[in-house]
């Protein structure tokens, strides 16, 4: 066998490989709005944001049907999307949620749609996938830790990346961008700030949602640990630690939480150094 013939299967791939990888992403694209136009029941987290009344956001107890457990930032934002025709909020939605985990493990998103976590988190419309990529996406634009912080506040034990590398300046602008939110939201309903911190300490950290589609593990043993797990992978440039971190942190670490893990993936499969550059 000669030396070229040798080498011919690996110039094939070089050749072949960017074909490949858009022909995959294409094949999911596919996949997904499909089931977006098929989907035969409408997705139970989809429906409680879009139901959101600003009225009474917090009347119903965590896990019950259309229950609502964010900050009124988040609050205010579904209920204007709410006046959307449910059928349109859940087909936006489905798709927003779709591209996210594109975003994360790309051509490989059609390997991830068969991972049920992943299925589920797309298929009952939660906002875990959402949050794996604002928070892969804070890496290089910190601003974004706003979405994570105002729905899922918990998992905003991966700030501590940004102390833990001395980069005082995203520090800055994470909660910068989070704090002009929190500050119209009180300039627009300031009653629900109040309610909300009530809704938070009634629920308290172990919340009696039964044991079939949760890790029964207390937020004061995860907390700690997914913060640990922050500050030794900012220390020792292990960028797959944030996302992993901020899931330990989950109010309540739902099955379908996992699907954070997707973050995990994403930042260690293509590695953005240039946003683990500490920032000047």
């Amino acid at each position: 066998m000669t030396a070229s013939a040798t080498a011919a299967p690996g110039g094939l791939l070089e050749r072949h490989g960017p074909f490949i990888d858009r022909g995959l992403r294409w094949a999911y694209v596919v996949v997904l709005v499909t089931f977006v136009v098929l989907r035969p029941v409408p997705a139970g987290d989809a429906h409680a944001y879009w139901a959101v009344d600003l009225a009474d956001p917090y009347g119903r107890p965590v896990a019950t049907q259309d229950a609502f457990t964010y900050p009124p930032p988040a609050a205010i934002a579904f209920s204007i999307l709410g006046r959307l025709p449910f059928e349109v909020f859940e087909a936006g939605w489905t798709l927003l949620i779709g591209l996210a985990l594109l975003w994360l493990t790309g051509p490989f998103a059609l390997a991830f749609l068969v991972i049920p976590v992943v299925a589920s988190d797309l298929y009952l419309g939660n906002i875990h996938l959402i949050l794996a990529a604002a928070i892969v996406g804070s890496l290089r634009w910190p601003a974004l830790w706003a979405v994570a912080l105002l729905t899922k506040s918990t998992v905003g034990v991966g700030l501590l990346w940004y102390v833990a590398r001395g980069e005082w300046r995203r520090l800055a602008v994470a909660l910068g961008a989070t704090s002009v939110l929190v500050a119209a939201s009180w300039l627009v309903a300031p009653g629900l700030w109040p309610a909300w911190i009530d809704y938070v300490l009634g629920t308290g950290l172990a919340p009696d949602v039964g044991r079939a589609f949760w890790i029964p593990l207390p937020l004061l043993l995860r907390l700690p640990a997914g913060a640990a797990l922050v500050v030794w992978g900012a220390r020792t440039n292990r960028a797959w630690t944030l996302p992993a971190g901020a899931m330990l942190a989950l109010p309540v670490l739902w099955l379908v939480g996992l699907a954070m893990l997707c973050g995990a993936f994403a930042v260690s499969r293509w590695g953005p150094r240039r946003s683990l550059a500490p920032s000047r």
